[in-house]
């Protein structure tokens, strides 16, 4: 593997007819990488008065968000700008921003975290922030999870004319089927990694996973500035806000650009540096994800057959064509496995079968994946998985009302979890995870006010 001194940012481009966007980064000025987002969607109409100067500087935080799928390869000390400078608070923000991440990285890859993230300008000049209207619109990004599908759903019966769409990078068939279902147009935009990223990761770099909600966050901000859409309404939830190790003293949180940490951070970024105007929040902020799961249960039925929360079948790997598996579960990973335990104790066997193909309680294979979901092994899995009293609390909720011989996950769920819990312990348990929080959340007022008022979620 060959080491290298610096990372570059090396510039970026915007092409105004085609809406395609350009952002090129360097190693050493040796290894490059020229990634390629085009904003053009025929179903929706541009603004009428776009402004390069919004669209560049705009591009220029895209820019600094989206190196992180380039720099883990070998990570740098020196991290070299060749387009604008930070200021002191800048500097602050992405240095948070990228050692939030970081850390994870570090820890998988066994490097010392007390030796990157150090910035070097190139060009002296600040670029100045410039004001922008938006409309009364509302955008919500979706993958194809049933978070994204209960924001859709409540979002609709909080405003029944409310003017919402969908947003997604890189269409494909399950956004499809969620647009189909949710009965909502879809703003897509199409993602183009590198044309050597492949090679490189063939080479034994470095690699783990990427902060994606980050990153997207920031091309979210220029969706709306070209398509005139004030709010950026998320689907992350009060679990996202909690830790999963700790490495070097610090609280590594594998979901920590999906936390209200990161929200509130973002938010005052994006005010300051971008504009007051666009607001981006997340809906389901008050729930933990097993009260979500248990709305999904309810309002969502008609999604059960076209929807997945599998990571597994969304590598970059499987994606050169822009297709995805059509098992839409691989019932391996700790996603299939915790949404699966937090969907079981409301759904029928049948349901349940009808969704996973197979009851993975039953399944002697993932104990291991099951025990470290439980906390029972004292570290949480590096997936956007939710909080162990979460699965305890739905294993007991299923284990309650269970008719059948007990399969081998819970009767280790009994023996080793159950047994030494009270009746009392549960009740504080159901207690805190089954009630929102309204107070903690970055919620527009108005649609927080009609949120409280749904009758299903008394």
């Amino acid at each position: 593997m060959k080491e290298f001194n610096k990372f570059y940012f090396e510039w970026f481009s915007f092409d105004n007819e085609n809406l395609i966007a350009k952002f090129n980064y360097s190693f050493d000025k040796e290894l490059f990488f020229e990634e390629k987002i085009d904003f053009s969607s025929k179903d929706f109409l541009l603004r009428k008065d776009l402004d390069l100067e919004i669209i560049n500087n705009i591009l220029f935080h895209i820019h600094i968000a989206l190196w992180i799928s380039y720099y883990k390869f070998f990570p740098t000390k020196d991290l070299v700008l060749e387009t604008w400078v930070l200021d002191d608070f800048q500097t602050d923000f992405w240095k948070k921003f990228y050692i939030n991440w970081l850390w994870e990285f570090f820890y998988k890859n066994n490097l010392n975290p007390n030796l990157f993230v150090n910035f070097i300008y190139e060009n002296k000049k600040f670029f100045q922030k410039k004001e922008f209207e938006v409309s009364q619109k509302y955008l919500v990004p979706v993958w194809w999870w049933k978070d994204s599908i209960v924001s859709i759903e409540l979002l609709k019966k909080m405003w029944k004319n409310m003017d919402l769409v969908t947003f997604a990078v890189n269409d494909n068939i399950l956004y499809e089927n969620t647009a189909k279902n949710s009965w909502l147009k879809r703003l897509f935009i199409k993602r183009e990694m590198p044309k050597n990223i492949l090679e490189v990761i063939s080479l034994w770099y470095y690699n783990w996973h990427v902060p994606i909600t980050w990153m997207i966050a920031f091309v979210l901000e220029l969706a709306s500035y070209l398509y005139d859409y004030k709010y950026i309404i998320l689907s992350n939830e009060l679990s996202a806000n909690f830790w999963n190790t700790i490495f070097f003293w610090v609280s590594i949180n594998h979901q920590w650009s999906k936390s209200l940490d990161f929200e509130k951070d973002f938010w005052e970024y994006v005010e300051k540096y971008i504009s007051k105007k666009v607001k981006y929040f997340s809906i389901l902020r008050p729930f933990y994800e097993l009260r979500i799961a248990e709305v999904f249960s309810k309002v969502a039925k008609k999604y059960f057959n076209s929807f997945s929360s599998c990571n597994t079948n969304f590598k970059i790997f499987n994606k050169k064509e822009n297709k995805i598996n059509n098992n839409y579960w691989c019932n391996s990973c700790p996603k299939c496995a915790f949404v699966y335990s937090i969907l079981r104790p409301f759904l029928t066997k049948e349901e349940t079968l009808e969704i996973f193909k197979k009851e993975l309680y039953e399944d002697k294979s993932l104990e291991k994946l099951f025990r470290e979901l439980l906390w029972i092994s004292w570290i949480k899995p590096f997936e956007c998985v939710w909080t162990n009293e979460e699965v305890i609390l739905s294993m007991k909720m299923i284990l309650d009302k269970w008719k059948w011989k007990l399969p081998y996950i819970l009767e280790i769920f009994k023996n080793e979890v159950y047994n030494k819990m009270t009746k009392s312990d549960f009740e504080k348990l159901k207690q805190k995870i089954l009630t929102a929080d309204f107070e903690s959340n970055m919620v527009e007022k108005e649609l927080l006010e009609k949120l409280e008022k749904l009758d299903f979620l008394v």
